[in-house]
């Protein structure tokens, strides 16, 4: 799958790196492809290239959002084509009021897909998840099914096993779960996953 990820810090590039070493062809969108930092973040994903936001964009089916949650909306509405795009919104927001921001983003995103996903734990937990060492839930909250059924298969490809929640209503629940594990993990390390038992 062609995956661009709009978002070079940890978030993004974890999973950049995750979903490249599982065989996707992934793109790392930057307002500074050229820049020595871009170019670092290639050397250490192999498999992977440096574009500019709108053409990672372009290029995509897939596209993960993992940019501070207070300029997801705007850096969204600075882009154009999102038609038929799969997003995955792994932002958050705490202390505003407001809708949730995957809600926002679907406002701001006219014909895209977006999937709440990979939201609810810290990097070091993702890493975790990827190398087998333990099994996580990680919940998905979107309206469309087809682009939820997107997310799950990126998910299981690192090493997650997804957990359709609801529809994109739901977002603001999982962002709201996202900052109960960035407390617990004041306590517990952040290394730790959720787990649905049934």
């Amino acid at each position: 799958m062609r995956i661009g990820v709009i978002g070079s810090g940890r978030v993004g590039s974890t999973l950049g790196g995750i979903w490249a070493g599982s065989g996707h062809e992934v793109t790392f969108g930057s307002r500074e492809p050229t820049s020595e930092a871009m170019a670092d973040l290639v050397a250490r994903v192999p498999g992977a290239r440096v574009a500019s936001l709108q053409d990672a964009l372009a290029g995509a089916e897939a596209v993960l959002l993992a940019v501070p949650g207070a300029a997801a909306e705007a850096v969204v509405r600075g882009l154009g084509g999102w038609q038929d795009k799969v997003v995955l919104d792994a932002t958050n927001r705490r202390g505003e009021e407001g809708d949730a921001n995957a809600v926002e983003i679907q406002r701001a995103a006219p014909g895209g897909h977006v999937v709440k996903a990979f939201n609810v734990v810290g990097v070091e937990a993702m890493a975790r998840a990827a190398r087998g060492e333990a099994t996580g839930t990680l919940p998905l909250a979107g309206n469309d099914d087809d682009a939820v059924g997107v997310a799950a298969h990126l998910a299981r490809d690192a090493g997650f096993e997804p957990l359709h929640a609801g529809g994109l209503a739901m977002a603001a629940s999982l962002e709201r779960l996202a900052w109960v594990w960035i407390d617990w993990a004041r306590v517990l390390g952040r290394h730790f996953l959720w787990q649905v038992v049934r």
